[in-house]
């Protein structure tokens, strides 16, 4: 199991290089001098050059790169622009709690989604069907940001079930940890629940109508474990796929559900480097996402092992 994990993890190392390469153009191609962002309008010539050379943005774009994956190489993020803190610090402080969201968020996608889409697939054109197909296409058709804020007026502002912002809690405190995590998990789980129940559906719609689930079904089989053992079993390697895609997707997605409920992430690290042209802090930012979506296909390869013996470590 570990070397098949190896082999996923070196050949997905030039997609990362990849990513790290667009990553690195796009930030230096956002409008606007950092140095003058910085150090303000009034800002001398020989101050920018001072703070130009001081960063390395005076340097040819290739020799900056070369630079960029020589820290890479070592560990390194960088030091931050405006802050003078290393990159790998400020990301690591508030990594956990995007990891935390985002976890939340598939949990609550793939425990609702799944059970949805099997009754919805049992129920092949009945009212369940009909009611569930209703509700996945209003998680669909609402965006994350637009959702948040319609769950944030409902149920914290009006009702007050929960905390209008949702900061980070310490450990020490499960029970307002968990508050505070509900509805932005809430929040992203629904989309992902939407795309579950469709594609569970799909599949079961398939499977149910094999040869071998007639087969077990002449023999006697009880209904319930024909749908829950030996169907779903065969539909999870299409929903583990979907999850290791939309994972993606949803840590993306946290960024503005972060800033909506004022939580404490990468989405805040963002946005504040975009606005003050913090290169160095964005290079690191897109390397952690980078770095998560890496690991997440791997995990994602390795999982099919799990949900599926006959995937070959080759």
């Amino acid at each position: 199991m570990l070397r098949y994990l190896g082999q996923r993890l070196v050949t997905l190392l030039p997609t990362l290089l990849a990513v790290l390469t667009l990553a690195f153009v796009l930030v230096r191609i956002v409008p606007g001098d950092p140095a003058l962002i910085i150090l303000g309008d009034q800002a001398t010539p020989d101050a920018i050059a001072r703070f130009h050379a001081q960063t390395g943005l005076d340097q040819p774009i290739w020799r900056q790169f070369i630079a960029f994956l020589w820290q890479l190489s070592n560990g390194d993020l960088g030091v931050s622009m405006i802050s003078g803190r290393p990159v790998l610090t400020a990301v690591l402080e508030v990594l956990p709690y995007t990891l935390e969201l985002s976890l939340a968020g598939v949990l609550v996608g793939v425990a609702l989604g799944v059970p949805l889409g099997v009754v919805a697939a049992r129920s092949n054109g009945g009212p369940v069907d009909w009611l569930v197909r209703v509700l996945t296409l209003g998680g669909l058709s609402f965006p994350a940001f637009v959702s948040a804020v319609m769950m944030l007026l409902l149920f914290s502002v009006w009702l007050g079930w929960f905390p209008v912002i949702a900061s980070g809690r310490p450990i020490t405190d499960p029970w307002g940890r968990f508050m505070s995590l509900a509805l932005p998990a809430l929040n992203l789980g629904l989309v992902m629940m939407a795309y579950v129940a469709r594609v569970t559906r799909g599949g079961m719609m398939n499977v149910l109508h094999s040869d071998y689930i007639r087969t077990a079904r002449a023999k006697g089989v009880p209904g319930r474990r024909i749908v829950w053992k030996h169907a779903l079993r065969n539909v999870l390697l299409a929903v583990v796929t979907f999850t290791g895609l939309y994972f993606s997707v949803l840590i993306g997605n946290s960024v503005l559900t972060e800033i909506v409920f004022n939580r404490p992430g990468l989405g805040k690290l963002v946005i504040g480097a975009l606005e003050r042209r913090d290169y160095t802090l964005l290079q690191g930012l897109v390397v952690a996402y980078a770095v998560l979506v890496v690991l997440v296909n791997a995990l994602t390869d390795l999982c099919y092992k799990v949900v599926d013996p006959r995937v070959k470590a080759s």
